[in-house]
């Protein structure tokens, strides 16, 4: 059976989220908060590193929520997430992702803290200082209606 590069991906997709989803149960069984913590700790770091190569792929250079968004928005395509920018702002952006192929496979920490860390990570490599947030509260694991993704620069 010969399968085209599109399904491929999206196999290939579902199963690597399927080992991630049981790979941060299994740390959130054995070690709790505490291990979750400590993933989205290293997460947060590598996109940190990782948001130069990330600017230059986006073709941005401005050091703004507007060219966070757009990474985002382009590792979102990566994973086939589909959401929207409510809000993009000096000090603040909102994103409200509606649909998720990876959501029905996670915990909702793993969106919650780990991907909350990640996005953290990108947000302040892009910037270029730890005085930025980001958080969850909403999320299409823990049952919510979407993913809402808050960024806020601190004062």
């Amino acid at each position: 059976m010969e399968l085209s590069i599109e399904e491929k991906w999206k196999r290939s997709r579902a199963a690597l989220s399927m080992l991630l989803g049981t790979s941060i149960k299994a740390i959130s069984e054995s070690y709790g908060k505490e291990g979750l913590e400590k993933v989205a700790k290293a997460w947060e770091e590598n996109n940190k590193k990782a948001s130069k190569r990330l600017m230059e792929i986006v073709g941005r250079q401005e050091r703004n929520l507007e060219t966070v968004a757009r990474i985002i928005d382009f590792t979102d395509s990566i994973y086939g997430v589909e959401g929207e920018w409510t809000e993009i702002g000096l000090k603040r952006a909102i994103k409200i992702e509606k649909s998720c192929p990876l959501a029905k496979q996670f915990p909702s920490e793993t969106c919650t803290l780990c991907f909350s860390g990640s996005m953290q990570g990108i947000a302040r490599g892009v910037l270029g200082h730890d005085q930025v947030i980001c958080r969850m509260p909403k999320s299409l694991p823990g049952g919510d209606d979407c993913c809402e993704i808050i960024i806020e620069v601190k004062e």
